[in-house]
């Protein structure tokens, strides 16, 4: 067993099992038995994922207070919109899983091609700690409407949701195996679940040195990899951009989950004309931000997961000047791991607090003096998941759209997705696809079978 504490005081929570490679070679078994009884019928399973959707919605405020108590997230997103988003993940691939088909390839007057798609069978899924609930669901959701089963490893330091999670699915009549959860740590129970003989896919959602570690083992075995990895996002103004809005916009990206959002658009790139404007409006906003508790419904920011991730904010910001900016109730509770929204506007450009992914509520802040000089600096980072651009010029915001080197692009706004919205990584951001319909298509393997109705000569009589 080990412990899971909270970050709100540091007070312990409860144990949680310890999983090692023999836990999860039984996990994986238990997966592979469900597999083909799982995978034969889509409405089946469409019919279960919508009530696990409902079971979801009905448990919103014990989900919440639980994922809170966990992981110091604001009850006000975890009891909603994380409630909100995970059950409509369900719905969505519930509405996917009946309708998954193949398609015939026409080969002249004798022959034709049956193209089918089929599950892989049993998924390794690899979850972190930042949004608990809405990663597990999005692990879950699109694998196993596919008709995979899977064994899904939560994060060590925010184990419990996931935990209840499961037991929301069998109430609500998911078959035993299908998901199967291990708790433990990443050398003692991730390591042997990627390497298992009997997964035949690895998606993994972390940081990019864990995910080149998960691809390099993966290769081994030519497994195949989803990996949704780390960012370094850009937020860019221009001068024509309405700056109380994108201001908004930024202070709510940088901060809202103490900056703990792989999509966070914490890099924010300003027009020099408007730069003084802009912080002003930024200082004014973040101003008001309340930090504290986060099972008050009025808290919007709470502590940082971790002592190890609290020191990692302190270390990349030490050689930094910034302006501590929420002023509203910072009261931080002994023993949390709190750390203070905060706006650095002046930082060396080669430092590791410009390069590195800090994963804390910390806003950086530089100038532009051209829109060349905008998207150049915007696409200088080796992370390629985000970028966000304000500006009310369509010329703009069409080169945004074709100038920036990430996967998800916003124009006018932030963190907006749906279910149906595909999100990809460029660069050292990831692997493969996550959410829309694009995702299904990762979990899933294509056969293609030729059938021939006349008489069968030689293969070289065949007109290509």
């Amino acid at each position: 067993m080990f412990e899971t504490t909270s970050p709100i005081d540091g007070s312990f929570l409860m144990n949680v099992s310890r999983a090692k490679a023999a836990d999860v070679d039984a996990a994986v078994r238990s997966a592979a038995s469900s597999a083909p009884s799982w995978g034969a019928d889509g409405s089946a399973r469409a019919t279960v994922m919508r009530q696990i959707a409902n079971e979801i919605r009905q448990q919103a405020r014990a989900l919440g207070t639980i994922e809170t108590l966990d992981s110091g997230r604001a009850i006000a997103d975890t009891a909603g919109a994380s409630v909100v988003h995970s059950a409509g993940l369900f719905d969505y691939y519930a509405g996917l899983a009946d309708k998954l088909h193949g398609s015939t390839v026409p080969m002249g007057r004798e022959a034709t091609a049956l193209v089918e798609r089929e599950p892989f069978g049993v998924i390794a899924a690899i979850a972190p700690w930042n949004y608990p609930l809405l990663n597990a669901a999005t692990k879950i959701a699109p694998i196993i409407a596919c008709g995979n089963t899977l064994v899904l490893k939560p994060a060590e330091q925010t184990p419990l949701v996931t935990l209840i999670l499961a037991r929301l699915m069998q109430q609500a009549g998911l078959p035993d195996g299908v998901v199967n959860i291990v708790t433990g740590f990443g050398a003692e129970a991730g390591a042997p679940l990627v390497a298992h003989p009997d997964v035949g896919k690895i998606s993994f959602t972390g940081s990019s040195a864990t995910g080149r570690h998960i691809a390099a083992e993966a290769g081994r075995s030519l497994k195949g990899v989803v990996l949704e990895l780390g960012g370094k996002s850009p937020l860019v103004v221009f001068e024509d951009a309405d700056l109380q809005r994108a201001a908004r916009a930024a202070v709510f990206s940088t901060f809202m989950n103490a900056g703990q959002t792989c999509t966070s658009c914490a890099r924010v790139l300003v027009a020099h004309d408007v730069l003084e404007q802009f912080e002003a409006h930024c200082r004014a906003e973040a101003a008001s931000l309340r930090v504290g508790d986060p099972l008050d419904p009025e808290t919007q920011i709470g502590p940082i997961v971790s002592v190890e991730q609290l020191e990692r904010v302190r270390r990349l910001t030490a050689g930094v000047s910034g302006e501590q900016v929420a002023k509203k109730e910072y009261r931080p509770i002994g023993g949390g791991h709190f750390f203070p929204p905060t706006i650095v506007s002046r930082f060396p450009a080669d430092s590791d607090f410009a390069r590195e992914e800090i994963f804390g509520p910390v806003m950086a802040i530089r100038s532009f003096q051209s829109d060349e000089e905008a998207w150049s600096l915007a696409n200088d980072t080796a992370y390629g998941l985000a970028g966000s651009v304000w500006t009310s010029s369509l010329h703009r915001a069409e080169q945004a759209r074709r100038r920036l080197q990430c996967g998800i692009v916003w124009i006018n706004c932030v963190h907006s997705l749906s279910a149906g919205t595909p999100v990809s990584g460029h660069k050292t951001s990831g692997l493969g696809i996550e959410y829309g319909l694009e995702a299904a298509d990762q979990y899933m393997k294509v056969k293609t079978t030729v059938m021939m109705s006349g008489a069968w000569n030689s293969p070289f009589a065949t007109r290509l």
